[in-house]
């Protein structure tokens, strides 16, 4: 990347979208809804998305969907959408972040040295509210854990100007040096 250049990004999209309290995988216009999120986040942070879906009919890049700032893509029948992303990574290589949360993509990601953001942690970029875990409720045998809201605080604070002024300085120089730690232990490997 040039200096001064946003990183591209690389969005797992039904990943996302699975972690979501605002979007539901049964939703019909799940996908649409992501992608006008998206889109919006790009033009204000001036970046550019790829986001891949998974069962797309015919498959390929959807002319509805994609604009100059996003470009939406259905993996084809007997694709996965994590395939792609894979195969999208090794072209590109460390040219972009990588937007999941799925542990097989991020621990491969890892292996080419690329580098990630949670979709938890996008999410809220992109104005949607990430589901918790809770550690409350036991999984049943042989399943993931159930995901569930969890509020210990009021679900819908009052946030001043002045508060946001004074913490987002504080986030992004946390993620900076979260971004520089990950990469040092990248370059070690």
């Amino acid at each position: 990347m040039k200096a001064g250049q946003l990183e591209s990004l690389l969005v797992d999209g039904h990943n996302l979208i699975g972690q979501l309290q605002d979007l539901s995988l049964d939703d019909p216009y799940d996908e649409a809804k992501l992608t006008l999120a998206i889109r919006s986040y790009c033009m204000r942070a001036r970046t550019k998305a790829t986001v891949i879906f998974d069962n797309g009919l015919p498959g390929g890049v959807s002319r509805q969907l994609s604009s100059s700032d996003v470009t939406v893509i259905f993996a084809p029948p007997g694709t996965s959408a994590d395939a792609l992303l894979m195969r999208r990574a090794r072209e590109l290589g460390n040219q972009f972040v990588m937007v999941t949360s799925d542990r097989r993509i991020l621990r491969l990601a890892f292996a080419y040295g690329i580098e990630t953001m949670s979709s938890e942690e996008f999410a809220i970029l992109i104005g949607f509210r990430p589901v918790e875990i809770d550690p409350e409720t036991p999984a049943p045998a042989g399943k993931k854990p159930s995901a569930a809201v969890v509020y210990e605080k009021d679900p819908n604070p009052i946030v001043t100007p002045q508060e946001i002024a004074y913490w987002l300085p504080i986030f992004k120089r946390r993620l900076y040096e979260a971004r520089v730690r990950r990469r040092q232990l990248g370059d070690k490997a």
